[in-house]
């Protein structure tokens, strides 16, 4: 691949004058080659962790391990976990309960082959889940090492998916919870019932995640459909950050979207949204110390950058690594960091870059540091010593015996100073 040429102030300027007027004039650019960004993969060896994650994993629920309590439509499935670290020091834990991989409410509202389709999967029979999945919440007030029971954080009518949650500005315990609701109704009926589409929403605590709203907060979403991994990101002005992925009203690939709010969770506003030639899923976002944001996405890989605080971005751009479940964290010594999925060797995996994205340290061109061998949607947050503690799922429990037997896991990961690699550390220091 081609080294990344440096772009000046003014270039910069000039893809942002290009990609507004696009935007206004509401049809696509074309942008030469020599205007695109470009990046590379930095390979080194002998940075993968002379650790097996097996010797660092903790399991902190799991079969007999701090089973949340039996709901009608509880099957053992948790997962899609993510965490925090709160100013006061609690670390809490959000994840999906339920009976599957997706947990719908029942009466399943698919269509009989759909249910067949899945049922070959894995799907359990005679399944009654009355609302569905359930968004739980755990917390540790001592850096890991012991965690309370699941609670109930937020049991919509349909499946609460995908907690993650971020916490602003102010010493009055607020924080703000990002999921996505999952009716479970088939793609081709959105149109004609818009209540069957997944969509994002948001919940707030005032009592640091002890309770939650009850009513949720929606987005003003451009999308027929939409949804959220998390996590959302306090930005340098106090506003907060959330990415969604979403399935356009006039058809095509799914894209991203970007929202903005000012006001603690309140309201939201679009700012912009980005599109490529194929699907743009899982989108995650973060700002780097320079002030820019940076997206990735799944399936290819696609990279974007913000020089104008979400309003515009350039145009996505793929670095030959196909990944999954993207989320991306700014270190506070300047390292992005981008924990993903890897379609080429499986995992959760790990890359990282010193210059905002350009260049990206790897064991590979196609694949990262393996972090954990599991279903790889895991998400993390940094400590004070500089490391990262991982969250993760076992399996997708896409099997009746996988959600049975889903566990969700901890531990760190500490990139090394002088960017050569990694190393696999238990979760709690203590």
């Amino acid at each position: 691949m081609i080294r990344l040429l440096d772009f000046g102030r003014a270039r910069s300027m000039r893809m942002a004058g290009l990609l507004c007027i696009a935007a206004m004039m509401n049809h696509a650019i074309h942008v030469s080659a020599a205007d695109l960004p470009r990046v590379i993969v930095n390979v080194v060896e002998g940075g993968e962790s002379s650790r097996k994650p097996e010797e660092v994993l903790s399991t902190v629920v799991g079969p007999g391990v701090n089973q949340p309590d039996h709901y009608l439509g509880y099957g053992g499935f948790v997962g899609w976990v993510s965490p925090i670290r709160l100013r006061q020091g609690d670390w809490l834990l959000g994840f999906s309960a339920g009976y599957w991989h997706a947990s719908a409410p029942t009466p399943l509202r698919f269509s009989p082959g759909t249910i067949a389709e899945y049922q070959k999967m894995g799907l359990p029979k005679d399944i009654d889940a009355p609302t569905g999945g359930v968004a739980m919440i755990m917390r540790s007030s001592d850096e890991g090492k012991t965690w309370s029971k699941p609670a109930v954080m937020l049991d919509t009518p349909v499946d609460d998916r995908h907690p993650a949650f971020v916490e602003p500005h102010g010493p009055d315990g607020m924080l703000i919870c990002s999921v996505f609701t999952y009716p479970g109704g088939e793609p081709s009926e959105y149109v004609k019932d818009p209540k069957l589409a997944h969509r994002t929403a948001i919940i707030r605590s005032f009592d640091y995640g002890k309770t939650w709203d009850k009513e949720v907060i929606r987005l003003p979403s451009p999308f027929l459909s939409d949804e959220t991994n998390g996590p959302m990101i306090l930005l340098k002005d106090g506003s907060i950050l959330l990415t969604v992925s979403g399935t356009p009203k006039e058809g095509g690939p799914s894209q991203a979207a970007f929202f903005i709010s000012q006001d603690r969770g309140s309201s939201w506003k679009l700012l912009s949204t980005l599109k490529a030639d194929h699907n743009l899923d899982e989108a995650n976002a973060t700002q780097l110390p320079d002030g820019r944001l940076v997206m990735m996405a799944r399936p290819e890989g696609d990279i974007s950058w913000s020089s104008d605080e979400g309003k515009t971005w350039s145009p996505p751009v793929t670095f030959g690594m196909r990944l999954y479940a993207p989320s991306l964290y700014a270190l506070r010594d300047g390292t992005l960091v981008s924990l993903h999925g890897s379609y080429t060797r499986g995992g959760l995996r790990i890359i990282f870059s010193k210059d905002g994205g350009h260049t990206w340290i790897a064991p590979a061109k196609d694949h990262g540091f393996l972090v954990d061998n599991c279903y790889a949607y895991g998400k993390a947050f940094e400590l004070p010593d500089g490391t990262l503690l991982i969250a993760d799922q076992g399996t997708g429990g896409h099997t009746a015996a996988d959600a049975k037997s889903m566990s969700l896991r901890l531990l760190r990961v500490r990139i090394r100073a002088d960017h050569s690699g990694i190393d696999l550390l238990p979760a709690s220091s203590r």
